[in-house]
C-alpha cells in the first residue's frame, strides 16, 4: 500500500493529459483494457476538442477524446467518460454519435480512423451487473446464417474501402464490482480505480509512475483546490443518481431509513428517555414510539 492518497483516476486522466510526459499512464490504461479484446497496445497521437458549449452540465462531455494509434499503424478514436446516470448506455450512444459528427464537421479525412472506442467509468452498479467489465459492438451478419460479413466498396477511382469492424465498440466498467482478484494487468488498474491506491506487488510497468504522479500531496495548492471542487461536484452527482434510482430501489432505501429510526428509538427508550423527546429526535410519531415502548416491556 502507498503512504500517500492518490487522485481518483477519472479526474487524473484530464490532469495527466495536460502534459505529454504523462500520456504514457493513460496509454497504459487504454492498452490494458483493449488487450482484453485482443487489440494491440496504443500510443496517443492527438487530443480532440469536441465539447459543445451549448450542452448542459449533466451532458458535458467525456473526460477525454483522443486519437490513438497501435503498433500496426491502425488509428482509433478513444472516448472516456464518467457516468452518474442509470441511463449510461443511452448517454454513451449519444456521446459517441456526437463525437463522430464533430469529427466530420472538422473537415478532416477520418476515413483513416478505423473506429471509435467508448469507455464508461461507472462508480455504481445495477441489479443486472455481476462483473466489473462489459464490452459490446455492432456486428453485421447474414440473417439466415448469422455469419459476419466483410464488405468492400470501390469508389469511382476504384480504390477499395474495406467496411469491416468500423462500428463503435463500448466498454462499461463498474468500479464497485471489482472483486479484488488480480489475474491480468487490467485488474491492477481496476484495483487502483476502486481504492485510489497501488499495491507494492503490482507488476504493471505503469503503477510506479501512477503512485508518484497521482499523489494528492504532490499537487500545487491551485491543483488541489480544483481537485477538491471536482470531488464536491462528484458527490452532488452521486446524490442526483441516488434520487433517480428506480422506485423499487427507492422504497428499499426508505424502508432501510425507517428501520434505522426504529433502532435508534429503541436505544433512546432503553436509556430512559421519555417518549415525547424520542419522537422529536427520530421524527417518528408519538404513537409509534409508544408502540415500541410496549414491545420492549
Amino acid at each position: 500500500m502507498s503512504d500517500k492518497p492518490l487522485i481518483s483516476f477519472d479526474y487524473a486522466i484530464k490532469y495527466l493529459l495536460k502534459s505529454k510526459g504523462d500520456y504514457d499512464i493513460v496509454e497504459g490504461f487504454i492498452s490494458a483494457l483493449l488487450a482484453t479484446e485482443g487489440y494491440k497496445p496504443i500510443k496517443i497521437n492527438a487530443l480532440l476538442e469536441s465539447e459543445s458549449n451549448k450542452e448542459s452540465a449533466h451532458l458535458k462531455k467525456s473526460i477525454a477524446d483522443l486519437v490513438v494509434q497501435d503498433e500496426n499503424d491502425n488509428k482509433y478514436i478513444v472516448e472516456i467518460e464518467r457516468s452518474f446516470t442509470p441511463n449510461f448506455m443511452h448517454k454513451a450512444c449519444f456521446n459517441t454519435s456526437r463525437l463522430v459528427v464533430d469529427s466530420i464537421s472538422g473537415n478532416q479525412d477520418y476515413t483513416t480512423i478505423k473506429k471509435v472506442f467508448h469507455i464508461s467509468l461507472l462508480y455504481f452498479s445495477t441489479r443486472e451487473m455481476k462483473k466489473p467489465i462489459y464490452h459490446g459492438k455492432t456486428i453485421i451478419h447474414e440473417i439466415d446464417t448469422s455469419q459476419p460479413v466483410t464488405m468492400r466498396v470501390a469508389n469511382q477511382g476504384l480504390v477499395m474501402f474495406e467496411h469491416k469492424d468500423i462500428f463503435p465498440e463500448y466498454f462499461f466498467i463498474s468500479i464497485p464490482l471489482f472483486d479484488e482478484l488480480v489475474h491480468q494487468e487490467i485488474d491492477e488498474w481496476l484495483y487502483m480505480m476502486k481504492h485510489s491506491d497501488v499495491k507494492s506487488d503490482f507488476k504493471s510497468p505503469y503503477m510506479k509512475k501512477v503512485q508518484e504522479r497521482l499523489a494528492v500531496l504532490k499537487m500545487s495548492d491551485e491543483e488541489r483546490g480544483e481537485y477538491y471542487q471536482y470531488l464536491k461536484e462528484a458527490v452532488h452527482s452521486q446524490d442526483v443518481l441516488t434520487a433517480a434510482e428506480e422506485k423499487g430501489e427507492i422504497r428499499g432505501i426508505e424502508k432501510g431509513k425507517e428501520e434505522a429510526k426504529l433502532e435508534i428509538a429503541k436505544n433512546l427508550l432503553a436509556s430512559g428517555m421519555d417518549t415525547n423527546t424520542v419522537a422529536s429526535i427520530t421524527k417518528l410519531t408519538k404513537k409509534d414510539v409508544e408502540g415500541l415502548e410496549s414491545e420492549m416491556g
